[in-house]
């Protein structure tokens, strides 16, 4: 631990970023470090501990070092390939948990799903639903698969190599949700901390971040079955111009739910019953 803080330094962050290092990699969880801060861990640990904290010093996200992030109640696999799920995305699934029966299979669409978190813990919440989900990367969609072999073995989720919701039949779901790229090409904060090396194609979509969202919203209003819901995360000000792409393809019922720091974080629309 001296020698990690020597290489990140003494503040909050830096501290909470050794501690969970330090559990990962040893198993001594944050109670066993403060209580044993003299413990010695066995030399192959030590040597671990060592790389872990030189990668942190030069950025690397802590997720990509352990090769694992929580989200909702499970443990996911991540790399680089995929983005490192963040709590703000839970507003996203709670509000999908709300319009899906328990007891009816409707057919839901997770697009763009990265490491599969949405289309993964839907899944286990939801038995009864059929999931598909989509990602242009197949390295997205290899750490996907391995996530669900992983958390969900006895369940299955069809995964689908292609973009958006190009290879999906004409009104075929119920549901689509998604967590698109939102973050405007020449953000600073794409060049910044975590950002830097997470896949800017799954973070930055064009002049005004809304490419994507252009894209997504005209196909949903294609794939999805009259009364069925489109969902989507986007940026903290993006609420606005993202109903507005809803409002022009025809869906009602629009509403946008407030993340846990109060900002708009997710917005969704219904399309129109015969």
């Amino acid at each position: 631990m001296r020698e990690g803080r020597a290489l990140l330094g003494t503040n909050a962050d830096a501290q909470i970023d050794l501690r969970a290092l330090t559990e990962g990699i040893t198993g001594l969880d944050r109670a066993r470090q403060l209580m044993a801060p003299e413990q010695l861990v066995p030399e192959p640990f030590a040597q671990q501990l060592r790389h872990a904290f030189e990668q942190r010093a030069q950025g690397v996200p802590v997720a990509y070092i352990l090769g694992r992030r929580g989200f909702w109640r499970h443990e996911f696999q991540v790399t680089p390939d995929t983005l490192i799920p963040r709590p703000e995305t839970e507003i996203l699934l709670e509000w999908a948990l709300e319009l899906i029966p328990e007891d009816q299979p409707l057919t839901i669409a997770d697009l763009g799903t990265g490491s599969g978190i949405l289309s993964v813990c839907m899944a286990a919440e939801r038995p009864c639903a059929i999931l598909l989900a989509t990602d242009i990367s197949p390295g997205a969609l290899a750490v996907a698969r391995r996530n669900q072999k992983a958390i969900l073995p006895t369940q299955s989720i069809l995964w689908i190599l292609g973009s958006w919701a190009d290879s999906l039949a004409d009104e075929s779901l119920d549901m689509v949700v998604s967590n698109p790229p939102y973050i405007p090409q020449d953000d600073p904060h794409l060049f910044a901390g975590d950002l830097r090396f997470e896949p800017q194609s799954a973070l930055a979509a064009g002049r005004d971040g809304l490419d994507d969202y252009r894209i997504l919203i005209h196909q949903a209003a294609r794939v999805l079955r009259p009364s069925g819901w489109l969902l989507v995360e986007h940026g903290h000000d993006q609420a606005q111009a993202v109903q507005a792409l809803m409002h022009q393809e025809g869906f009602t019922r629009l509403d946008t739910r407030m993340d846990f720091a109060h900002l708009p974080r997710a917005s969704g629309g219904q399309k129109p019953s015969l």
